[in-house]
């Protein structure tokens, strides 16, 4: 389990990152930092009180505590849990925090519902997630939607077990899921390529984190802290903090690549694979997750490298692009990327919004 320092909000740290530095850690050594807030989001003190409003900035990274609430109206959130785990909220939804401890990251879903994207699981860290009568535990890396009202279950890859009712359990793989009845829960099948409007957006969502991980990973420092994890890493040029892998190229579950220190420079400096040289990266670090190799060009081949294009999934299917490419701008609501990340490239095909990168990437509530 890799623990990021926290950082200190000073005004010297405040012209660093105008000034474009990089090489921060956004992450103290806690889950539950709100990534991007888009429309109304507001955090409840676990005393009472009036709700505060969430807006993340630049000097200001946004923590919720032991016993608070985050609540979205009309908006969405990400929230990043352990490293390699964001839950995206659809609108008109509220968990409260458990647990903030990275060895054991807990949350209980009130209302509405949530999206669990799982890049990488370690063996001293894990994610757990109540819903009603049923204890969610996610035993591999995946996509999991959980929800509160009516109370159900949903695995579209990876693996979970369900304990709920008095002393029941349940193994769930992708296309299955547990819901709540009226005769207590029942398990089905569910068809994963029927999405919904907070499953597209999370997997915009998954894409431009992917661009911000390009630069992000290019300036950071490889085990900085001797600890064997992927870690979160700030990136001003986008407005929110991206997931690197502590080794090798980890691949989402949308079939986005986050690029380790070690290898992001083959984004930038592809090796020549036109002499039968070369090879991918491939793994992390005995951690699980979709670790995958790059993909190679054969010898003699024509045509552009890009080692995020046309990955494909059991259930789904991604067809983004990261290579180099132009500053894109950025706004409140988690960055608007309009032709590229810095260094990173713009994110092309089917996987983000027909190709390009809506205005306001934070959000943008678009079906």
């Amino acid at each position: 389990m890799r623990l990021s320092r926290p950082i200190l909000y000073t005004a010297a740290a405040a012209l660093a990152l105008a000034g474009g530095a990089l090489a921060q850690n956004a992450i103290s050594a806690k889950a539950g930092m709100v990534n991007v807030a888009d429309g109304d989001v507001f955090l409840l003190d676990a005393k009472g009180g009036e709700p505060r409003r969430v807006e993340p900035k630049i000097t200001e990274f946004i923590e919720i505590k032991e016993g608070q609430t985050l609540k979205t109206g009309e908006g969405r959130a990400e929230v990043l849990l352990v490293p390699g785990s964001f839950l995206r909220m659809a609108e008109e939804t509220s968990f409260r925090l458990v647990s903030n401890k990275l060895s054991d990251a807990r949350l209980e879903m009130l209302t509405g519902g949530g999206l669990l994207e799982v890049s990488e699981t370690m063996e001293d860290s894990k994610v757990t997630i109540v819903t009603r009568d049923a204890t969610v535990s996610v035993a591999k890396a995946g996509l999991y939607r959980i929800d509160s009202d009516p109370a159900r279950v949903r695995v579209y890859m990876g693996e979970a077990l369900v304990s709920y009712g008095n002393g029941q359990s349940a193994v769930l793989k992708g296309g299955k899921e547990l819901v709540a009845g009226s005769n207590g829960w029942v398990t089905a099948r569910f068809d994963p390529k029927e999405t919904d409007a907070l499953y597209r957006w999370a997997k915009r969502r998954s894409g431009y984190i992917a661009m911000a991980n390009v630069s992000a990973a290019r300036q950071a420092t490889p085990n900085s802290n001797g600890l064997r994890s992927g870690f979160w890493q700030w990136n001003p040029y986008f407005g929110f903090a991206t997931f690197i892998p502590f080794g090798g190229t980890m691949r989402s579950p949308f079939g986005y690549y986050y690029y380790s220190p070690y290898t992001v420079m083959d984004v930038y400096f592809p090796p020549n694979y036109g002499y039968g040289g070369g090879g991918g990266y491939g793994g992390n670090n005995g951690s699980s997750g979709f670790a995958s190799s790059m993909p190679q060009r054969s010898a003699g081949s024509s045509g552009s490298y890009s080692p995020s294009a046309g990955i494909s999934s059991a259930s789904m299917s991604a067809g983004s692009s990261v290579g180099a490419g132009s500053t894109g701008s950025r706004s409140s609501g988690g960055g608007s990327v309009s032709g590229g990340s810095t260094g990173g490239g713009a994110v092309s095909g089917g996987a983000v919004s027909g190709g390009s990168a809506p205005a306001g990437g934070g959000g943008g509530r678009r079906n």
